[in-house]
């Protein structure tokens, strides 16, 4: 009888250690361009719990939506002058009249993990103010034609944000 104890322990335990991993796998490094082609939306109401989704494919996406990580780990992110949010999209205009859009620079990233630590490059026309601190973004695929970051937005005290944005690296 103690023999049979002892084969189902080390069944047991042999059927624990291949349970499967959950972690995110990044099979490949982030440094190049990513060109984004979907765009997952959800909000939720915080007061109701309602929740709203959009999801925007790739054509509605063009070369001005990217990622640009270098090997020297700083990066930017190129939006183009299109806004997407849970209710449609619009291209608002500056006070020139022309689309809004543009680059933002951050001064260094970094893959710990699962997350995508970036730091905003400093702001030169806020001379003596304090920076922002680092953006935490979670990497849910990172191999070497995909990423997919999932990004979740404290937008104001009604809503509850997240994004998951899907990129294809560019050649």
């Amino acid at each position: 009888m103690p023999k049979y104890l002892f084969v189902m322990a080390v069944l047991a335990l042999c059927l624990y250690a291949c349970k499967k991993d959950k972690r995110v796998s990044l099979s490949a490094p982030i440094a190049g361009r990513w060109y984004q082609n979907k765009l997952a939306i959800n909000q939720q109401t915080i007061k109701t719990g309602a929740i709203a989704s959009a999801t925007y494919p790739a054509m509605d996406f063009d070369t001005t939506y990217y990622w640009q990580f270098n090997n020297d780990n700083t990066a930017f992110v190129s939006s183009g002058a299109t806004i997407f949010t849970v209710n449609g999209k619009s291209s608002p205009l500056n006070g020139n009249g022309q689309p809004l859009g543009g680059k933002g620079y951050y001064r260094w990233y970094k893959v710990s993990g699962s997350s995508l630590i970036l730091q905003l490059g400093f702001i030169p026309t806020c001379m003596g103010c304090s920076q922002p601190g680092p953006d935490t973004v979670k990497i849910l695929q990172l191999d070497a034609n995909n990423l997919v970051l999932h990004e979740q937005l404290d937008t104001s005290s009604v809503y509850k944000v997240t994004t998951d944005s899907y990129y294809t690296r560019g050649h």
